[in-house]
This record gives C-alpha cells, sequence and structure tokens, in this order.
C-alpha cells in the first residue's frame, strides 16, 4: 500500500479543548481565504487527474465535495504502481443530505453511469473496466468513493464493517490523525526529489495534549544507517538571549541524500554537529555554527571552492555573488537585499568554529540558559533537537523566502521572473495569491507558541520525530508549504509582517 490514513475531520477536532490553539486558527477569516484558494487549485487538480476535465464544469462541481471531506471524518487506502494511475478507496462520514449532494454532482459530472451491487449496498460506476474507471457507494452513514478497481478487497472490507458495525474501521480513540505513508514509492506520483531527507516507510500519528498537537511519527528505511553520536562541542559563550528558536543535529549525514555541493565545497556541518540560532532584537539575526578544529584554514580553502561552485549559479537566480575577504578571511553573500550573510572563522573560550550570520554579532542580554542545554546535553540517541517560538520565526522567515533564493534553491513554485509593477493578469494572479497566502501567515502568528522536535535513532535503521506544537507545523514548513499549495513564488517584501525590534525573549524551551 501506498498510503493509507484515518482523520477525525476538523469539525470535531475544533471541538476539541486540547486542541484550542488550531481550533482558533479554523475560525479566522485569513483561514477561511486560504482554504478557498487552495481548495479550488486542488479541485481542479483532482478533476484533471481522474479526467473529469472533459466536463468544463467539473471542478466546480467538485470544490463543495472537498469541503466536506475536510470537515468530516474519513478514512482511505491508496496504491499504485509506477507510471499508472493511483488507485484510491475513500470512506467519508456524511449525513444523508450530503452524501446524496455527492452523488449529484458526481453524476453531474461523470453522466448517469451505471449499476454497481457490491455488497449488500448499490452505488454507481463510471469507465468500468478501464484504468480511469471511478465508483461511490452509499453505505449507511457513510459514503465510499473509489478509481480503479485493484483495491476491490478493500472496497469490500469497508463495506463489510460498515454493514457489521456501521463503521469502516475502528473508531480513532486518542489519536486525531493517523497514517502510513511509503514516500518511496509515493515519490513516483509527487514531487519529492527536492526533498533532502532520504524517504522511507513513515508511521504518524497525531493527538492533543494540554490545548497543542502532539505528533509521534516512526520512520524506517529500506537498510540499516550507520550512525553514531558525537561529543558535543556546545557553543556556550555564543549563544546569548532573547532566543526565539535553537536548533542542534550531530551526524545527520547519513540521513541526507547524496550532496555533492556540501562534498565539493570541503566544509560539510552535517557531518559532524551544528548549531543554528535566532534572536529576537531585530529581523534576520540568525547565526549557524559548526566546531572546526582549524577554522581558518578551513575557511581559507572553502572560499575559493564556493566562489567557483555557486557563484554561476547564484548570478543565474538572481544576481547575487560570494565574495572572499582576504584580511579577516571572511566569505560574504553580496548584492543581496537588506542583509549580507557572512561566513567566518571563530575562536572563543570553548572552543573553534565555523560561524555562519545575517549580521554582525550581538553581544545580547546574557548567556542563554543552563535548561536550554540540558534539553540534548549527553544525549546518546539524539539527531536532531529544534526549539522555536513559531509565530515570530513565521514573520521572519516569510520575509527572508523573499529576500534568498530559497524557493528557487529546492525547485519550489515556478521560476518565471514576475514584474510585480506590472498590471498584467498574469502578475495580478499571482499578487493576489501571494496576499491570501501572507495574510493567513501573517494572521497564525498569534496562535503559534513553542514548538519543540527531538528526532533520535530507536534501531538500527529507524528514527523516532516527536514534535509539541500548537499546530503541528514548524515555521519553515508553514512558509514552504503555503507557497507550494498556493504555488506562488516569492514575491515583493511586506515590511509591516517584519516583528518589532527588541522582543523580550522566551526563556525556557517548553516541551
Amino acid at each position: 500500500m501506498v498510503l493509507q490514513y484515518h482523520f477525525i475531520g476538523a469539525t470535531q477536532l475544533a471541538q476539541n479543548t486540547n486542541a484550542a490553539a488550531a481550533a482558533k486558527v479554523f475560525e479566522l477569516e485569513s483561514t477561511i481565504n486560504f482554504e478557498n484558494l487552495v481548495l479550488n487549485r486542488l479541485s481542479a487538480k483532482i478533476a484533471e487527474s481522474l479526467h473529469f476535465n472533459t466536463n468544463a464544469g467539473a471542478a466546480a462541481l467538485l470544490r463543495p465535495l472537498l469541503d466536506s471531506l475536510l470537515l468530516s471524518e474519513s478514512m482511505a487506502s491508496v496504491w499504485g504502481v509506477s507510471d499508472k494511475p493511483l488507485d484510491f478507496v475513500l470512506a467519508i462520514h456524511l449525513d444523508a443530505p450530503l452524501a446524496q449532494t455527492w452523488q449529484k454532482y458526481l453524476k453531474d459530472i461523470n453522466g448517469p453511469g451505471e449499476e454497481l451491487p457490491v455488497e449488500t449496498f448499490s452505488g454507481r460506476q463510471w469507465n468500468k473496466g478501464t484504468s480511469n474507471s471511478f465508483w461511490i457507494v452509499p453505505a449507511q452513514d457513510w459514503l465510499v468513493v473509489g478509481n480503479g478497481e485493484r483495491l476491490a478487497a478493500v472496497r469490500s472490507d469497508y463495506l463489510q464493517q460498515i454493514q457489521k458495525s456501521g463503521r469502516p474501521g475502528p473508531a480513532l480513540e486518542v489519536n486525531c490523525f493517523e497514517a502510513d505513508v511509503d514516500w518511496l514509492r509515493l515519490s513516483n506520483w509527487l514531487p519529492l526529489s527536492s526533498c533532502p531527507l532520504k524517504l522511507g516507510q513513515t508511521k504518524l500519528s497525531i493527538s492533543t495534549e494540554y490545548g497543542n498537537l502532539r505528533m509521534n511519527c516512526q520512520v524506517t528505511y529500506p537498510q540499516a544507517i550507520e550512525w553514531q553520536p558525537h561529543p558535543m562541542n556546545i557553543p556556550t559563550n555564543l549563544v546569548r538571549e532573547p532566543l526565539t528558536s535553537f536548533v542542534t543535529g550531530q551526524n545527520v549525514e547519513p540521513f541526507l541524500k547524496s550532496n555533492e555541493t556540501l562534498s565539493r565545497l570541503g566544509v560539510n556541518p552535517f557531518n559532524d554537529q551544528f548549531y543554528f540560532w535566532s534572536m529576537g532584537e531585530m529581523a534576520f539575526q540568525s547565526y549557524a555554527v559548526w566546531p572546526d578544529k582549524d577554522p581558518t584554514n578551513t575557511m581559507i580553502a572553502a572560499s575559493t571552492n564556493a566562489i567557483n561552485e555557486l557563484n554561476p549559479k547564484l548570478q543565474q537566480i538572481n544576481g547575487t555573488e560570494l565574495s572572499w575577504n582576504s584580511k579577516i578571511n571572511e566569505l560574504k553573500w553580496m548584492k543581496l537585499p537588506i542583509i549580507t550573510p557572512v561566513v567566518l572563522p571563530v575562536q572563543p573560550k570553548d572552543g573553534s568554529y565555523l560561524v555562519g550570520a545575517m549580521f554582525s554579532r550581538s553581544p545580547g542580554k546574557g548567556p542563554a540558559p543552563q535548561a536550554l542545554w540540558e534539553q540534548f546535553q549527553g544525549r546518546t540517541d539524539l539527531v536532531y533537537y529544534d526549539w522555536e517560538l513559531t509565530g515570530p520565526r513565521v514573520k521572519y522567515l516569510l520575509t527572508l523566502v523573499q529576500v534568498l533564493p530559497i524557493l528557487q534553491m529546492l525547485d519550489m513554485g515556478p521560476r518565471e521572473t514576475f514584474d510585480f509593477n506590472a498590471k498584467t493578469p498574469a502578475v495580478l494572479d499571482v499578487l493576489s495569491r501571494l496576499d491570501i497566502q501572507e495574510q493567513w501567515l501573517a494572521g497564525l502568528t498569534p496562535y503559534l507558541g513553542n514548538t519543540v522536535t527531538e528526532v533520535t535513532k530507536t534501531g538500527p535503521n529507524e528514527l523516532t520525530v516527536l514534535r509539541n506544537s500548537p499546530f503541528i507545523f514548524s515555521s519553515l514548513e508553514l512558509v514552504l508549504l503555503s507557497h507550494w499549495l498556493t504555488d506562488t513564488p516569492a514575491g515583493p517584501i511586506d515590511w509591516q509582517l517584519l516583528p518589532q525590534a527588541k522582543m523580550s525573549g522566551p526563556g525556557l524551551p517548553s516541551h
């Protein structure tokens, strides 16, 4: 199976008092506008993939069906082989009027079809015997919908379970969402080539706890992953308050796809350990650090490799370039608006490091609390730790995506260059989508507090990912996902989205 999932539906989730932040997000006008944009685009994509696009009104007819799918409890199984359409069986918990609406709209799209008797129920089927066959079967309070015939046994099982117990499967008791995804196989249909992580089988569950959503993932790889913890060399003398995020990872290279660019540069923090943090004194106040025994000579060698390797690509993407200052052994990223990122060697009392920064380092308001280091110090199973105040980080990253060519580097979104001052229909459409996307992210930020992610190695070929968050996603995931869902490039900078300077620090991270 490529994918299986079970979701209680947004209606039930919004009624859960342990998911207070998520419930408030669902009610926002900006969320409703964003949802409308995404579902309108998705209905057109579905109509095309199911060959409904021969009916000019198919997307409009599918659109209200997607609303009920989002709001109602549902479960599905998806199966497929390369170069062929995916087969699926989807069961949706619908009241009688909604079920009748689904049936009517699908008939309006496809025509009357033919009768489909299955188990003790009767439905309709279209394009019988072809790879594009599509069918619906009303069954008590459920509507079972599917494409293809290769999951006929799953369809029969769903219907038999409904006949026996009134449900296609057991109800979710603790979790609000469960899924089992084979990302390797799913990559045949989804654009996952730009994902930097190795793909594996993922069992995922989401529950509610103390007003947050708690995610638990087990990722299993086809082969064992050779990984060893490294003695941590934490740059305690460099990290300062007020913090809005802190990230560390050790020996994450085995879990990444081959990165020839870093190998050719001669500097790869993913082979050992790295630290990243951001401060709340002003926008773009972010730093990256990784230990190095001889940082000055490493920087000198890496600068030549970086300029030769990256400058042609940067010139092509946005006309920027890397420049080496031999007097202070500093590599700068030039010609960017607002910021001038630098990488340089630093040797404080607690070690020697290479440091990357958007601006010059700030003295801050004092050292980071010891309780932060206690979250991960001395742990021999920890691959990755990430704490952030997600709301402020969303605002920073939304603007940072507009400044840096992040989307182009990740091969996300269109590559066209837009003149945002033009008034052509194409540009106006992009600006409209950008406005909806940015207003949604801005509207989210008051409800997004501490997000903590821990990734541990729990078996020879297994990782476990735990996350506590008000809205399940991290700031970077929210920004990139919103661009992907709306198919928007980075647009003109909206300065009002930036947080005010002199923000107070968060104190200690929270699990």
